[in-house]
C-alpha cells in the first residue's frame, strides 16, 4: 500500500522510523533549494539516494539527507517494493544514519560562530585525518586543497552544503589536516587601469 503525505505533518526522521523494515522507494518533492529526492529502502538499510535519476555517491548522499531531515516542508509517497535500476549500493542501516546525521547536525549548530568565512582559504597541512567522519571529505577534497581553496569554492566544486563544507575544514584544521592560507594579493587599481592602457597602446 502506498504512503504519501507532507514533511510538514510527517517530518523526515519519523518517516524514516516508521518505513525502516519496508521495502521500496521513498520519493520527495517540493523542495526548496533540494532537488526531488529518492531514498530506496530494504529492510533495516538505505539501498541509495537518487537525484535526476542517478544515485549519489556516498558523501553528496549524507549532505543530501542532512538536508532533507532539516527540511520541514515538501511532498513525499513511499512505493513499496520499489528497487533502484542501478547497482550502486550504500547499505546504510537506518538508525545507525539517523543518529549520526542528528548528532552532525547537533555539531554543526555548535560551532557555528566559530566557522571560517566563505572566502576564507585554505590549503593542505598534513595528511588524511584518522576520524573516519572526515575521511572521506578530505579525500574529495584534497585536489584542491593542494593549490588553495576557499569554502565557498570547495562547496560549489563538490555540490555539497556551503555550511557543511565550512564545518569540515574547521574541524580539518583542528585536527591538522589543513591550514589556512594567505590571502590572494589584491591587485591595486592603478596598476590595472596602468595595465589597460599598455594593452591598449599594444593594440594599436
Amino acid at each position: 500500500m502506498a504512503l504519501f503525505g507532507s514533511l510538514n505533518s510527517l517530518p523526515l526522521e519519523e518517516l524514516l522510523q516508521l518505513l525502516a523494515h519496508k521495502e521500496g522507494a521513498l520519493e520527495i518533492w517540493n523542495l526548496k533549494g533540494i532537488p526531488p529526492t529518492t531514498i530506496y529502502l530494504k529492510p533495516g538499510h538505505i539501498r541509495s539516494l537518487d537525484q535526476n535519476g542517478k544515485p549519489l555517491d556516498p558523501m553528496a548522499a549524507k549532505a543530501t539527507l542532512q538536508a532533507l531531515l532539516q527540511a520541514r516542508e515538501g511532498s513525499f509517497e513511499f512505493l513499496p517494493g520499489a528497487k533502484p535500476k542501478h547497482k550502486v549500493r550504500l547499505g546504510w542501516p537506518v538508525e545507525k544514519v539517523l543518529l549520526s546525521t542528528i548528532t552532525l547536525q547537533d555539531e554543526l549548530d555548535r560551532y557555528r560562530p566559530h566557522l571560517p568565512h566563505p572566502e576564507a582559504r585554505f590549503e593542505l597541512a598534513g595528511s588524511s585525518p584518522e576520524d573516519p567522519r572526515f575521511k572521506d571529505f578530505f579525500r574529495l577534497a584534497l585536489p584542491y586543497l593542494k593549490r588553495g581553496v576557499s569554502p565557498q569554492e570547495l562547496a560549489q566544486a563538490l555540490r555539497l552544503p556551503l555550511d557543511q563544507v565550512r564545518f569540515y575544514l574547521y574541524r580539518l584544521q583542528l585536527l591538522g589536516a589543513v591550514k589556512r592560507a594567505a590571502p590572494r594579493p589584491k591587485a591595486h587599481p592603478l596598476a590595472g587601469k596602468l595595465l589597460a592602457h599598455l594593452k591598449a597602446l599594444w593594440s594599436r
